[in-house]
């Protein structure tokens, strides 16, 4: 029997849905499912339907205006929605038995993330959360190069984490992104800070926010047993200020994070090779929707911060909940 005759009897996702018709949809996961050299790209659905017809025309595949049609013709959905739009659609296609490729943040609330942590978990289909930096070789070989020394020299202590962004700045494709207009560096570029400092230090116990100029929000972290974080998040940054960084410190020293120079394309067809091998081995993946829902609920507890009168008290994430069953 074939590799690709096993992969068919273990049900391992090779035709893929895009939803979602904007920049990041047709740029990023239709033209890395279309490069990909073992996923079939089926085509686009958005709720514009003339949209998804030209994102198919200029990308591949073809444009759907009903959603249940896409849905059953393909194994499994990369998302590329605004998050509120997301989540509701991921549980959708969960339930619809399809394996999900879901881009950050999961949702804007943890609500919402849990209904499709549930769906993922009751249909059992296979998910993973598109954190771009962890699917950068650069970064991926400099965090196992940290852990090796946090293994030989004891945990790391403290991390400092900016990201800063500039989606008004003339050309910029996502100058029309309403939710990231209304969500601002928190829920944008949050989720890749975050990414970063829980693959060095334990989870959050604690967030302090605060605002700072125009959408900037300045982030102080508790982690589990002790260790502290502190996080700077803009998309509205100037021109000529726009970058990341990341610095660790600990008892092995003080490291910063190399510049990343690769594509997030080839990011993407990563974690398509990701979710790819979680089916076949029937395993979860360190970045499924659960991940994702961990971290919507630090970037809610922030937004919780930053709406208290007192702005010296801290918010804890809300923990994960199942849904119960309806009785008999």
């Amino acid at each position: 029997m074939t590799d690709n005759a096993q992969d068919s009897l273990r049900g391992v996702p090779r035709r893929f849905g895009v939803l979602g018709t904007g920049h990041w949809a047709q740029w990023c996961h239709g033209g890395a499912l279309a490069a990909h050299p073992d996923a079939e790209l089926v085509g686009f659905w958005g709720r514009n339907a003339a949209k998804a017809e030209a994102a198919a025309e200029s990308v591949g595949g073809r444009g759907f205006a009903d959603l249940d049609a896409l849905l059953a013709e393909v194994d499994a959905v990369a998302i590329a929605l605004p998050p509120d739009i997301q989540a509701p659609l991921a549980a959708r296609a969960a339930r619809a038995g399809r394996h999900l490729l879901v881009d950050k943040p999961l949702a804007l609330d943890v609500t919402a993330a849990d209904e499709v942590v549930t769906a993922v978990e009751e249909s059992g289909v296979s998910s993973v959360s598109f954190m771009t930096s962890l699917f950068q070789p650069e970064v991926t070989d400099w965090l196992v190069r940290m852990r090796e020394l946090a293994d030989k020299h004891g945990p790391w202590e403290g991390a400092v984490a900016s990201l800063a962004g500039a989606i008004d700045t003339p050309g910029s494709p996502y100058a029309d992104s309403l939710w990231r207009q209304e969500r601002g560096g928190l829920w944008d570029v949050g989720p890749h800070a975050l990414s970063l400092v829980l693959s060095l230090l334990p989870p959050v116990e604690r967030v302090s926010a605060a605002r700072g100029v125009r959408d900037t929000v300045n982030l102080g972290l508790e982690h589990v047993g002790g260790p502290g974080s502190s996080l700077t998040l803009t998309v509205t940054a100037p021109e000529n200020a726009v970058g990341a960084s990341l610095v660790v410190w600990g008892p092995g020293g003080r490291h910063a994070l190399p510049v990343v120079t690769g594509d997030a394309r080839e990011a993407f067809g990563r974690a398509v090779d990701q979710l790819q091998d979680a089916v076949r081995e029937v395993s979860r993946h360190g970045l499924d929707v659960r991940y994702g829902r961990d971290v919507v609920a630090v970037l809610e507890a922030a937004e919780r911060q930053l709406s208290r009168p007192l702005p010296d008290r801290a918010a804890a994430p809300r923990p994960f909940t199942p849904r119960q069953a309806p009785p008999g």
